[in-house]
């Protein structure tokens, strides 16, 4: 966790008089946190300083340069089609309503004005309709005296920030503390035990890795040039430098700490390191110095944020924190200017996880900003064993709120050393423990995709280890993923099938995500004027014997007559009383398969298809015959003789695991595998992705 010591800052910023609604619509003198004209602090700063020094600020504007009405209608529709698809996406999910107030720009010709009264333009913010500012002392009074300027504030300078992640370099001796037992599928190496204290392992088993989630981390610099990273690299959409953006220097960024961060997260080395979102997808801004006394701005910070916002984040993870320009009666969730941007973050839907800072054993002791946000879920720090770390931050917040919110292992972390592309290190901080739970948020959202940050938050407090005594030293406990997870239930389908044999109508479906399911829901419907009926209930197996984490299942409607079109309509059913996730999936079929007089083989569609590691082809016959099974490639060379012997009646199921006769692995493409029954010749098409 860094933390940023005092900088001088003025902050620019301005508020829209037409923002609907009411409650959400800051106007002039009464936006929480900020004071109309010039702010005590920066009056204060002003009496020692010569008027032609140049002062970096912040302005709060008093509009966007909109009145209410058919203006501001038209502003609000532009801002809507300019959100990205997947921005647009997690709006409609997880919000109420697509473009906000924050989203149309900054009024341009503000910003001139401000240009043209001596200020030069740094860093413009949409979400705090603020520009920060570098102007002489002596025209700030000008300034503030605009009708478009709202306020001006100021903050101090940066001092070289106290160390707060220790490594050690090289390889780690072995703690006793830190051995435990696997009985995973995968091999976490010494990352196993800051993982299974939050039960994570527990959600990778199920399949859960932060597939299809957009994790946004914000710190120093990043290499990706270590072997952890060898998966994840294809994997960052996006990289930005704010530094190097808006100071134009070359030399700020240290990558130390944010690629020990990263490693946490999303690192992948089995048998030495395996992050909680190791299937994540990573957006990565640097926004902050450690090595150099140099400026930094939290408006670097909330730039990262919007940024990130406009790629569609799902979750912001940061190990960042401000503190020495604040007092602990700023820790009120609404004053600080990277806390208000924070708690804008969650009400457009992202998750954002901050550590709660190493002050603990300090004087200060508390959090900070933006630790202090209502809906930021704040991360203190563990040891192995549970307990809680000494330097972790304590609460509660200024105006009387549990902080941290959960807790995760910060001391004796194990992640990449930054400066090698094949050690590791420990490090401690609760810069460490906020990746590893803004990790397991992205498990939860890959299962539940429509959970909105509030309910991240809520149901991490809930089944976390002391969610019944919460307290301001630990929150509400260590983390327990799992416990979380099964909060709720989740199906997902990967396939849906159906075919005519012999015996009636075969329907095959493999299941990828089984949370707290109890079966399937068999109903069927004559095409296309029929209404469906119950047909079948499926017990759910649980026996998770696939290697890529799916079950597979079928069922024989009987009852099926030839000559008939039928709908079949396949839904998950949750436990009693939970909520479920999961969308039913049809499938049709002209029916055509009779009895017949002779001999019968069937060879039904393999599945999974496409697949990764292992496929089922299944075949049925109606009386003894001799069966061949070939895989081929598409050249025509035989791969693999998967059946070659005689069967009696029945249905069959094969797996192929894409290796060749001789044991060895054979790459991605498209393969080909052909049934010979007595006369009946059948073949299919498969496409295997490593």
């Amino acid at each position: 966790m860094k933390r940023s010591l005092p900088f001088l800052v003025v902050l620019v910023a301005s508020y829209a008089y037409g923002n609907p609604p009411p409650d959400q619509q800051p106007v002039r003198g009464i936006v929480p946190g900020v004071e109309p004209g010039v702010s005590g602090r920066l009056r204060n700063e002003l009496s020692t300083r010569p008027p032609g020094e140049m002062l970096k600020v912040w302005v709060y504007l008093a509009d966007k340069g909109y009145a209410p009405g058919v203006g501001y209608d038209v502003a609000l529709a532009a801002a809507e089609d300019r959100l990205s698809p997947r921005t647009r996406r997690r709006l409609s999910t997880r919000s109420d309503r697509l473009a906000w107030w924050e989203d149309i720009p900054v009024h341009a010709p503000y910003l001139e004005r401000i240009e043209a009264l001596g200020g030069r333009i740094l860093q413009v913010s949409r979400w705090l309709n603020a520009a920060s500012v570098s102007i002489p002392a002596g025209d700030i009074d000008g300034l503030a005296g605009e009708p478009f300027v709202l306020s001006i504030d100021a903050v101090a300078s940066l001092r070289h920030p106290r160390p707060v992640s220790p490594q050690r370099t090289g390889r780690p001796e072995t703690d006793a503390r830190l051995r435990a037992v696997q009985s995973t599928r995968l091999d976490y190496g010494p990352s196993f035990i800051q993982l299974d204290q939050l039960h994570v392992p527990d959600l990778h088993d199920l399949g859960l890795s932060g597939s299809g989630v957009l994790v946004a981390l914000f710190d120093t610099g990043f290499s990706l040039d270590h072997a952890a990273f060898d998966s994840l690299r294809t994997r960052v959409e996006a990289r930005r430098n704010f530094l190097r953006d808006e100071t134009g220097f070359t030399d700020l960024e240290d990558t130390g700490h944010g690629t020990a961060v990263l490693g946490t997260i999303g690192g992948y080395a089995p048998g030495e390191l395996i992050g909680p979102a190791f299937g994540a997808r990573y957006l990565l801004a640097s926004t902050e110095v450690v090595a150099f006394e140099r400026e930094v701005e939290e408006d670097f910070w909330v730039a990262a944020m919007e940024w990130a916002d406009s790629l569609g984040a799902d979750v912001i993870s940061s190990s960042l924190g401000y503190l020495d320009w604040y007092t602990y009666a700023d820790m009120d969730g609404e004053t600080t200017v990277i806390t208000r941007a924070a708690a804008t973050a969650v009400r457009r839907g992202i998750v954002v996880v901050n550590s709660m800072g190493n002050e603990g054993d300090s004087p200060y002791e508390k959090m900070a900003a933006p630790a202090d946000a209502e809906g930021v879920i704040s991360v203190g720090a563990v040891d192995a064993a549970g307990n809680r770390w000494v330097s972790s931050s304590i609460g509660p917040t200024f105006d009387g709120r549990i902080k941290p919110d959960v807790m995760a292992m910060g001391e004796g972390v194990y992640t990449v050393h930054p400066f090698s592309i094949d050690d590791y290190t420990r490090a401690n901080g609760t810069s460490f423990s906020a990746p590893l739970v803004a990790g397991v948020a992205a498990l939860l959202l890959e299962a539940y995709p429509h959970w909105t940050p509030e309910k991240v938050q809520r149901v991490l407090r809930r089944t976390a280890g002391q969610a019944a005594a919460p307290d301001t030293l630990s929150g509400y406990g260590i983390v327990h993923a799992l416990n979380a997870l099964m909060t709720e239930s989740r199906g997902v389908v990967r396939s849906f099938t159906a075919a005519g044999g012999p015996s009636g109508v075969f329907l095959a479906w493999t299941a990828g995500l089984e949370i707290n399911l109890l079966s399937y829901r068999i109903e069927r419907r004559d095409y296309p004027d029929g209404s469906f009926e119950l047909l079948a209930s499926v017990s759910v197996t649980g026996s998770g014997d696939n290697p890529q984490g799916s079950n597979f299942y079928d069922y024989t409607d009987t009852a099926a007559q030839p000559g008939t079109s039928y709908e079949y309509r396949l839904q998950p059913v949750a436990r009693a009383g939970l909520a479920l996730t999961a969308e039913p999936v049809v499938v049709r079929i002209d029916y055509e398969s009779g009895a017949s007089d002779g001999p019968v083989a069937v060879l039904y569609p393999n599945a999974p298809n496409p697949f990764a590691s292992g496929t089922r082809i299944r075949f049925e016959l109606s009386e003894p015959v001799h069966v061949t099974l070939t895989i081929y490639d598409l050249l025509g060379r035989k791969i693999r003789v998967l059946v070659d012997e005689t069967h009696g009646p029945g249905r069959y199921a094969r797996t192929w695991n894409g290796m060749d006769g001789d044991g060895r692995t054979v790459p991605s493409g498209v393969y080909l595998y052909r049934m010979t029954a007595g006369d009946v010749e059948a073949g299919g098409k498969m496409l295997l992705l490593r």
